[in-house]
């Protein structure tokens, strides 16, 4: 079988729509690598600055109620990047594995011990008990 100029012309131009595919693969890939990046760093620059406005905070139970009020916003923060990777919006196990640390120590200094203490939360951060739970067993 002899090929023709127009067999050679196919050829070429399936290897470079399959190259192409492969780049937008890979671009893809990366994209959706970085907007996982974006969110958890914002995610993160919001716990730390609340982590920080905690600190400021003096002690005495006149603060309490401030202190309180810290208390669930860092939980609800928490609570929405646990959504994030409970739903898959999150999926990059590096990243996951990173942050594993940090969300059991919320979870054992600030749940535990602060919110479940009281009644009004026994329901609350369903998503972030879920996910501590996995990262228990995992």
């Amino acid at each position: 079988m002899v090929l023709t100029s127009s067999d050679y012309i196919q050829i070429i131009a399936a290897i470079i729509y399959g190259i192409a595919l492969y780049c937008t693969v890979v671009t893809f890939k990366r994209t959706k690598e970085l907007d996982q990046i974006t969110i958890t760093e914002t995610i993160f620059n919001d716990l730390r600055e609340l982590d920080r406005e905690l600190s400021k905070l003096p002690s005495g139970s006149q603060h309490d109620p401030a202190r309180n009020e810290l208390y669930s916003h860092i939980l609800n923060t928490v609570d929405w990047l646990s959504f994030l990777i409970n739903v898959k919006v999150i999926t990059d196990r590096r990243m996951i594995g990173y942050m594993k640390p940090t969300l059991i120590q919320y979870s054992q200094d600030l749940f535990v011990q602060k919110m479940l203490a009281d009644e009004r939360y026994s329901n609350s951060y369903q998503q972030f008990r879920k996910l501590y739970q996995r990262m228990k067993v995992g």
